[in-house]
């Protein structure tokens, strides 16, 4: 995530596709990657300085399980009272530390301290550095874990350099629409049934929906393409999908970012800022209702938002009274590309630490994450599905507004494609945020941001010991 339809469903279409995108998650290293040590760790995650304190374990017998997320808190101990939980763990009981950034994590495993398993991480700068656990030979006796139950791109992103280190779990599938509010764009004067289909037309859509009080204060917008999915690079990279290139090439480790496509995304962006003002978004998503993914629009001050399958079942869960007009539709397309139906699978796994104590249990706690009880409860608390066909094979595409969208897309799509993983994904990310927001505000255009992109990312894949 946060990562993620169809009448007379054709989900089969969709899992014969997946199993077609091969290799999404393989890459081929070409040199030895630094290690991560306690000098390197705070470049080894975004975020600059190390973070003194680290989570301590108040069951130190337990399953240590530290998450990105913060919103299984509510309901994650229902888990431990379900029969499939109590037959895979017997008597092993499994400690979640939510919300935990990179920062501390990396510093945890440079001090020889990291927890048992971790989800909601930047996998790929894990996988890369030899940190993990090769668990496939605890796949190899699995009777829950087989490879033919699983979507292949999410499958395979859980591999580097023919090593397995991760299972998915708990959040993947499809990750593209844009979701709108119809009340909102009613109230505005468009029409909720005619969307927009190219980023021009979203950015007429965004101008009509962007309101000032009269003392020129920021009341709502249309679009921040730079929210939720909008930027998220590790999750389908949106704007290289959209203006059609291939960012990142996982078998040469070549990166193809100074391009037209990149240069056009950076100044079309930049075009949604201009409407609002840089200060005047940034001042929105200072207000702490409006920092995460999903909030703006829940609180009715973003009407549209890109993000994947999820956003309806999180809607529904955080603020029902706004889910009710939910709808979605394709993310939007430059002109040349109209009529191109854009989606892509990705998603998050478990994955285990060499240095901890208890990462083959925590093997079977990921076990435990296919079970159907755990899926239809994550389901139906936060609208998560799954990378396990068994149940996708039967979850709902009906159960929260806008939700079906999602599911008719895996068989209406035209471009459709698994996320593109790089071993140096929270820099490409970090730096790709810090070009945007100069070109948002002026400071550059986008075809020396793409070119300084580029720059950057064959310098920062170079150092970190990739490439020859």
């Amino acid at each position: 995530m946060q990562k993620q339809p169809n009448k007379g469903l054709s989900r089969r279409d969709f899992l014969k596709f997946a199993s077609l995108t091969v290799g999404a998650g393989v890459l081929a290293a070409c040199g030895t990657p630094k290690p991560i040590t306690p000098a390197s760790a705070a470049t080894a995650a975004p975020g600059g300085e190390i973070q003194p304190t680290l989570p301590a374990a108040v069951n130190k017998d337990a399953v240590q399980w530290w998450v990105g997320w913060g919103e299984l808190v509510p309901f994650f101990e229902s888990f431990k009272q379900m029969a499939k939980y109590k037959e895979l763990m017997g008597t092993a009981n499994v400690e979640m530390k939510p919300s935990i950034s990179d920062e501390v994590l990396f510093t945890a495993l440079a001090a020889g301290t990291p927890p048992d398993i971790a989800s909601n991480v930047s996998y790929l700068d894990l996988f890369s550095r030899e940190v993990c656990v090769d668990i496939s030979d605890w796949v190899s006796k699995s009777s829950v874990i087989k490879q033919t139950d699983f979507i292949s791109g999410n499958w395979d992103g859980g591999f580097y350099n023919g090593k397995q280190y991760g299972v998915p779990t708990l959040e993947c599938f499809v990750r593209f629409g844009m979701d709108y509010n119809t009340r909102m764009v009613e109230a505005a004067g468009l029409d909720p049934e005619k969307p927009p289909v190219t980023w021009d037309e979203t950015l007429e859509w965004h101008k009509a929906l962007t309101k000032f009080d009269n003392a020129g204060n920021l009341l709502t917008i249309g679009l921040d393409p730079m929210d939720a999915e909008g930027s998220a690079v590790s999750d389908g990279f949106l704007a290289a999908r959209s203006w059609g290139f291939k960012w990142f090439d996982n078998a040469t480790g070549k990166f193809d970012l100074a391009n037209d496509g990149m240069a056009k995304a950076f100044d079309t962006y930049a075009e949604f800022y201009k409407v609002v003002g840089a200060d005047k978004m940034s001042g929105m998503r200072q207000v702490a209702a409006n920092e995460t993914w999903g909030g703006s629009f829940n609180a009715e001050v973003q009407a549209m938002i890109i993000e994947g399958y999820w956003h309806p079942g999180e809607t529904q869960a955080q603020k029902p009274e706004v889910a009710k007009f939910n709808r979605a539709t394709w993310v939007p397309v430059p002109e040349e590309r109209r009529g191109e139906k854009v989606q892509g699978t990705g998603g998050h796994y478990v994955t285990f630490f060499k240095e901890a104590k208890k990462a083959e249990q925590g093997f079977k706690f990921s076990e435990f994450l296919t079970s159907d009880e755990l899926c239809g409860k994550v389901f139906k608390e936060l609208g998560w599905l799954p990378a396990y066909k068994p149940y996708l094979d039967k979850a709902d595409p009906k159960a929260f507004p806008g939700l079906d969208f999602y599911f008719q897309s895996v068989k209406d799509a035209t471009d459709m494609q698994p996320a593109i993983a790089c071993p140096i994904g929270s820099f490409v990310q970090t730096n790709y945020d810090q070009l945007s927001d100069d070109v948002n505000r002026g400071k550059m255009v986008g075809k020396d941001a793409a070119a300084e992109f580029q720059t950057r990312c064959e310098k920062e894949f170079k150092n970190a010991g990739f490439s020859k």
